[in-house]
């Protein structure tokens, strides 16, 4: 051997020695994190919401996941190929991946995962958007070999590999001892970089770090990239009260918190308090059920949207951090333009005499509501004043979260102070919206002609089509208004004086993977 060639060997050691002590040292012994409600699940995509999302992204991983600039990344693939017209695709399994059981990872679990999800039985949340339904139809699943999975779909589709990335979809790739021999749910056992430990329903959920954990390449990118766990433990609280939460975090009993008032901001820096902002694609609504007596009458719907100074409630509830947006493409989404401002004005004129032409006489309305934080009730109250003014008489039914969000899945409900949580591409956030009340209750659009634009969107793969399909599906929002669409939050979260690594994204999803205390 060369003198040269030891000294390059010689560096490379002492540059890997070098990085192993430097991630020795920031080695932690557990992270508290504040979760706004208990996780309703523990299983990927089923009963979720999005602190259910949270915690399980660091349990589970599927196939691909989002990079923050939105294009999809690989993950447990290494790659993938498109194949017969767009109607096959051939993914190839990393090498060296195991299931925190030990089980290694082959195309065997992939498979059954899949099939696991594509069984109505299961209840998963985004059957619709492989069965044909409101996405491409999967005709089969199959694993050629150990390593390679291949998809085959009845019709070429430019939503496939999106919808897969979905967060609120979580196609976590799951070891079937998931299940137990009843088929009866377990607890999730997945190739995340954290192993689901205990979990004390409505008050906290404790993962323990994986130490045969794999990391993929490249840094930390999204949902994406090498996922490297720093703590040897996370703790997520359930801490329904933002006064509770800043106390705790202020305490050093908490050390981040999602989400903090704006309010709080200047108070929280003052003490030490490290803050982020950042916008985000979550998106803050009323909801209204079209199925309702009153509420199917458009001109009450547009006299709702009349009555309500987007701009106002905007504002206030973001403390001066969002404008408004009416429309289901984030402000933040490359496909957002000057066409998605179009919306019924402010003008409580406008709105009394829609009223007396639908011969409205005074019967309640209910806003169903709940003081989670997030700005739920703020909104509520601002908006019922607002109808108020305009007329209307809005009643506030306050109610416990759990509740809330079960009256949104059933469609039980006339007006709902809602948040939806971030839909990283417009396909995504129309399809939440636009569906068959009877076959889905939560669906807010049942209108068939946009449900052919959804489709025709999430057919193509050329942006500016897209574009023009989602601009169009928005004017006929404008016209029809099915849902109100607010803002836009801007997520303010706060971390401890000794945290470091913590980043907040536009998708709101909290990650803890590359966090450390000093």
């Amino acid at each position: 051997m060369t003198g040269g060639r030891k000294i390059i060997i010689l560096a490379a050691t002492l540059l890997t020695a070098g990085s192993a002590l430097a991630q020795e040292g920031r080695r932690t012994d557990a992270l508290t994190v504040a979760l706004i409600s208990d996780i309703r699940s523990s299983s990927p995509g089923v009963n979720r919401d999005a602190n259910s999302d949270t915690v399980l992204h660091h349990v589970v991983e599927g196939l691909v996941a989002y990079r923050e600039d939105l294009s999809v990344a690989p993950m447990l693939a290494e790659s993938w190929q498109v194949e017969d017209g767009g109607r096959t695709y051939r993914f190839r399994l990393r090498d060296g991946v195991s299931f925190h059981n030990g089980a290694p990872l082959t195309s065997a679990e992939v498979v059954w995962s899949w099939r696991r999800y594509l069984d109505p039985k299961t209840l998963w949340a985004c059957t619709r958007f492989f069965d044909g339904t409101q996405g491409p139809k999967v005709l089969d699943v199959e694993a050629p070999d150990p390593r390679t999975v291949v998809f085959r779909l009845q019709e070429a589709s430019g939503l496939f590999l999106i919808a897969m990335a979905n967060l609120q979809c979580n196609a976590a790739i799951l070891h079937p001892d998931s299940i137990g021999p009843d088929g009866a749910w377990r607890a999730p056992i997945g190739t995340g970089p954290y192993a689901f430990r205990n979990w004390q329903r409505g008050r906290q959920i404790e993962l323990a770090r994986f130490e045969g954990y794999r990391p993929a390449e490249g840094a930390r990118d999204g949902m994406a990239g090498a996922k490297i766990a720093y703590a040897e433990r996370l703790r997520f609280l359930a801490i329904t009260d933002a006064s509770v939460m800043k106390t705790a975090l202020l305490a050093g009993n908490v050390d981040v918190v999602p989400v903090m008032s704006p309010n709080d901001v200047d108070d929280a820096k003052a003490r030490g308090i490290q803050v982020s902002v950042q916008s985000t694609f979550a998106w803050q609504v009323m909801l209204m059920q079209t199925r309702d007596p009153l509420l199917a009458d458009v001109r009450v719907r547009r006299a709702i949207a009349h009555a309500v100074d987007l701009r106002e409630v905007a504002q206030s509830l973001s403390f001066g951090l969002a404008g408004p947006n009416p429309a289901a493409v984030p402000l933040a989404s490359p496909y957002y333009g000057s066409a998605f401002a179009a919306w019924p004005a402010h003008d409580p004129a406008a709105a009394k005499r829609l009223l007396k032409e639908a011969g409205y006489a005074g019967q309640p309305l209910r806003i169903q509501t709940s003081t989670r934080p997030g700005g739920y009730f703020d909104a509520a109250v601002m908006i019922q004043a607002m109808l108020a003014e305009a007329g209307i008489n809005a009643q506030l039914e306050t109610l416990e979260w759990a509740t809330q969000l079960q009256n949104y899945n059933t469609g039980k409900f006339q007006l709902s102070s809602f948040v939806y949580s971030s839909r990283l591409d417009p396909a995504l956030g129309y399809a939440s919206l636009i569906g068959d009340k009877t076959r889905f209750p939560f669906a807010q659009w049942d209108d068939p002609q946009a449900k052919a634009l959804l489709d025709a969107a999430k057919a193509s793969s050329e942006p500016a089509e897209r574009g023009r399909l989602f601009a169009s599906l928005h004017q006929r929002m404008a016209d029809a208004v099915p849902i109100l669409g607010i803002y836009n939050p801007v997520e303010v979260s706060a971390a401890g004086p000794r945290v470091r690594g913590y980043k907040t994204w536009p998708a709101g999803n909290e990650r803890f993977w590359g966090v450390w205390k000093e």
